[in-house]
């Protein structure tokens, strides 16, 4: 009976790693289409009249980190299936934080799709002539895509916390991960709001997805449980 629960358990553990990878390599692949043209080096005219010249790339930006939305969400059920009964409130908060994130990263992209459909109404050739109360839409369309990102980036920089701390409940779980996510958790929330732009941050992304890589990696190989006597 106790060989055939824990066979049900690593099932579980497994499916949830490969999910977890997956997910992990979407969120990477959505910073590498990531397209931003809002420059501290040119004029405003300068950056949407670089957007109307790469409005393709937006979209797929866009496209992009709507994908990672609906991976995020379906992280959620694997998450909590795997640690049923091994932690008691924890498990909970972190599938909210997951949720958040998801959320953001949805609100974020139905903007960019949104601020896609604005360009597409103006020929390329006409933009320059483009009335600034078009322009002041724009913008505004794509301050709330930015809002958006931070929100749920901030989330991800949470669950990375929260995830941390399971360390103390579980002893197997990878201290690698652990200490990738108590450090990059907290920079990624700051520099999000304090300079999005900033090298740290896109180092503290890396070292998140670094450590889920690694966290799913070890629940595909090894799992959670302590291993049953032979």
């Amino acid at each position: 009976m106790e060989q055939k629960r824990n066979s049900r358990v690593r099932r579980r553990e497994v499916a949830a790693g490969m999910v977890i990878n997956l997910t992990s390599f979407v969120y990477m692949a959505s910073i590498l289409f990531d397209f931003s043209f809002i420059s501290s080096y040119a004029s405003v005219q300068e950056d949407l009249a670089y957007l109307s010249e790469h409005i393709n790339n937006q979209k797929i930006s866009s496209i992009a980190w709507l994908s990672t939305s609906f991976a995020t969400m379906v992280c959620i059920p694997f998450y909590l299936l795997v640690f049923h009964k091994r932690l008691h409130t924890l498990q909970y908060l972190n599938g909210l934080l997951i949720l958040g994130a998801s959320l953001g990263f949805l609100l974020m992209g139905n903007a960019g799709l949104e601020l896609h459909r604005l360009m597409a109404e103006i020929p390329a050739e006409d933009f320059r002539e483009t009335g600034e109360e078009l322009r002041l839409r724009l913008l505004d369309q794509f301050r709330q895509e930015q809002l958006f990102r931070r929100i749920g980036s901030s989330f991800v920089g949470l669950f990375a916390i929260g995830l941390a701390l399971t360390r103390i409940r579980l002893k197997r779980f990878p201290l690698f991960s652990a200490v990738l996510f108590l450090i990059s958790g907290p920079l990624l929330i700051f520099y999000n709001w304090y300079d999005p732009d900033h090298l740290v941050r896109t180092t503290a992304m890396a070292g998140i997805m670094v450590g889920m890589v690694v966290f799913g990696v070890r629940l595909v190989n090894r799992g959670l449980s302590d291993p049953v006597p032979g």
